[in-house]
């Protein structure tokens, strides 16, 4: 049958003319999903690897590597902890500043000031070395001090170390870079040399 009108589509060709738009669209929506795609895939690419820049470049300064630690409560990073320092610079009684003497082992400085983190029971539930006194005496001196345990310095990912108290039923008691090892952190630096 032919249409009254010769410029009218036929049935036919609406349809052909339909299964071509969409066929288009369809084509289209592909393309646009699998830029959309690329360009998260590349986004995600650009944030994991400015996030590994920032962590790689995200380092303690120099001072805070050679003259802080950090003290934890247990052997865990994840454990309660405070942050100490040694001095870098000394103040004398005329005001006058002088640089502190470089500790040429900042791993037995970690470990002397988280001891006396130790010794005062900064974390609680310490033991005594000694019941204290029932004597109406008193001055300053009589702080009771606390039973330190041992101590085991590791190096964080930033530089600073970082001190662990090592309880006797740690498998690795003895052994110093296992120890780290279990915590996800390293060995300290060893110590300096005295420059000649």
């Amino acid at each position: 049958m032919l249409p009254s009108n010769p410029l009218t589509p036929t049935d036919d060709e609406f349809e052909r003319v339909e299964r071509r738009l969409l066929e288009t669209i369809d084509a289209q929506q592909t393309h646009r999903m699998h830029r959309h795609r690329a360009v998260a895939v590349v986004s995600a690419v650009l944030l994991v690897a400015g996030g590994g820049a920032t962590a790689w470049v995200t380092l303690a300064t120099p001072e805070l590597r050679t003259t802080s630690a950090y003290c934890y409560s247990a052997p865990s990073t994840g454990s309660a902890f405070t942050q100490v320092g040694s001095p870098s610079d000394q103040i004398a009684p005329d005001g006058t500043v002088t640089p502190a003497v470089p500790n040429p082992d900042p791993a037995e400085a970690a470990l002397s000031n988280c001891g006396a983190v130790w010794a005062i029971d900064f974390f609680g539930g310490g033991t005594p070395i000694a019941p204290p006194r029932n004597d109406t005496e008193t001055s300053s001196d009589s702080v009771p001090a606390f039973v330190v345990p041992p101590l085991r310095a590791c190096l964080r990912p930033d530089g600073v170390l970082a001190v662990f108290p090592v309880p006797p039923t740690d498998p690795n008691t003895d052994d110093a870079a296992a120890f780290c090892e279990a915590l996800d952190l390293e060995l300290p630096y060893p110590p300096r040399s005295p420059s000649p």
